[in-house]
């Protein structure tokens, strides 16, 4: 079966779903009124069996577009390339790099487009790795202003890459954009927005099945693995380059340890629950009192896999900035200190943080001292576990190191690393700057990244990293 053939297959399963889930729906009607309803399931049967059917499909096809744009015969025949070291890893100009295929549209030169997912560490795919979140801009180059609007939307991977228009956000910036993401386990697409009244930040949920979309009263940072969750802070007061959101001054600019901090907002109901303040983590971090000049602010959070913790990263506003990891509860009563000087972090279980600023394993015990180094990284990365790999598999990219920006695979076992990419980088240094911030699909087959080497600005790029995986390095001495 090829492409065109499970095209035409999805397209009639889909019209068949439809036809069962109306005669589903109306036997279901039927067995209210009736006060039963053993009779009418065999009517649901059919609608369950087409569900799996279209599903499958949709990921057949999917995959069957990408390799087709994306993983050509000579990459099939060649294999890929392979080093032992960081530094062979980042000088090697011959490699056998493996295709990027570009799903945006840059528009024409006096009307470009610029279009990315801005960070790496959310959702980005739907749970078949057909659609692909976005954000587009008309500008780039600049700072964001309070009437500077983002478009949300997707990319259908197996449909051309057609883009569809969700929404609009005013709540977003260069660094991290406005938190779009999938919340897991929904079928929701969540991203910050300012309310209609201008005083306050708010989420968008956007409903896939439905096209309905309710409001939340907070934005959000990072949503629990279940989905009940998101963690969020006072966005306006972010200091670090490129990533406050403008609009909304900050309510606590003229205190340095305000009673506000990280929040958890139940994402049913949008109830908001207080977790921990900087006024109380400056008493634990500072036990001889706080005696900078600087405000304190809290600046990035994220679940371990099972939502029981999550990190938080603690930040002063001027220089020389000073930068604690915090390791705290879900109920936000138990703090522990993490490690110095956080940047990237991806969490390997509940009990091991991965930072991705040099590779280095920290424990989560409360002692910040380096646990384990898994590579010789002479950089800072953007690190992510390969998801259905047992975590031997991580994803990570550079920023310009002599000009380009490397996108690699580490792979644990066999100790080396894949180069993917070697991209020059055409964008300006400083908080406008486009870094790749790699994320993965929800398979791990599929890589996402945001680049500028083509000379467009901003686009969003997607590559099939199903080949490596599927043949992986064996040994140290032998390559793919």
């Amino acid at each position: 079966m090829n492409a065109a053939v499970g095209q035409g297959l999805l397209e009639q399963a889909l019209a068949r779903r439809q036809c069962h889930a109306r005669a589903a729906k109306l036997d279901v009607i039927a067995g209210a009124r009736t006060g039963g309803y053993d009779h009418h399931i065999a009517t649901l049967v059919p609608l369950l069996q087409e569900v799996i059917l279209v599903n499958f499909l949709s990921r057949f096809v999917c995959v069957c577009a990408l390799m087709a744009a994306a993983v050509p015969a000579m990459v099939k025949a060649q294999g890929y390339s392979t080093c032992e070291t960081w530094d062979e890893l980042v000088k090697g100009e011959s490699f056998r790099y493996l295709p990027l295929t570009r799903v945006s549209d840059p528009g024409a030169p006096d009307e470009r487009r610029y279009t990315g997912f801005w960070f790496y560490d959310e959702l980005q795919f739907d749970e078949i790795d057909r659609y692909a979140l976005a954000m587009t801009v008309r500008f780039q180059g600049r700072d964001v202003t309070s009437a500077d609007r983002g478009e949300i939307g997707y990319f259908d991977l197996a449909n051309g890459f057609k883009w569809t228009k969700i929404g609009e956000t005013t709540a977003w910036n260069w660094q991290q954009g406005c938190r779009l993401q999938w919340r897991p386990q929904s079928s929701e697409i969540l991203w910050n927005d300012r309310a209609e009244d201008g005083k306050h930040f708010v989420c968008r949920a956007y409903d896939f099945a439905s096209g309905k979309v309710r409001t939340l009263p907070r934005p959000i940072y990072d949503v629990s693995p279940d989905g009940r969750f998101a963690l969020t802070h006072e966005f306006a007061r972010m200091a670090h380059g490129g990533t406050a959101y403008v609009g909304i001054p900050d309510p606590y600019a003229d205190q340095r340890t305000p009673p506000a901090g990280v929040d958890k907002m139940d994402m049913d109901t949008g109830d908001v629950t207080p977790l921990i303040t900087i006024e109380r983590i400056a008493r634990i971090a500072y036990p001889n009192g706080y005696k900078n000049d600087s405000n304190l602010y809290f600046f990035r959070e994220g679940w371990n896999p099972s939502g029981t913790r999550f990190i938080v990263f603690l930040k002063t506003s001027a220089q020389p900035v000073q930068t604690t990891g915090w390791s705290i509860s879900a109920d936000g009563q138990d703090v522990r200190f993490s490690y110095n000087r956080p940047s990237h972090h991806a969490w390997m279980n509940d009990t091991t943080i991965l930072e991705g600023d040099g590779f280095n394993l920290y424990n989560d015990d409360g002692t910040g001292k380096l646990a384990a180094r898994l590579a010789e990284v002479k950089a800072n990365t953007d690190p992510t576990f390969v998801p259905g790999t047992n975590q031997e598999w991580i994803l990570g990219d550079t920023y310009p190191l002599e000009g380009y920006q490397h996108l690699f695979l580490y792979h644990r076992p066999s100790m080396r690393f894949v180069p993917l990419a070697r991209l020059r980088n055409t964008a300006p240094a400083g908080i406008h700057r486009i870094d790749l911030h790699a994320r993965t699909s929800r398979s791990g087959r599929l890589v996402c990244i945001d680049a500028s080497h083509e000379g467009l600005g901003r686009q969003m790029y997607v590559m099939n990293i199903g080949l490596i995986l599927d043949n992986p390095p064996t040994s140290r001495s032998s390559g793919g």
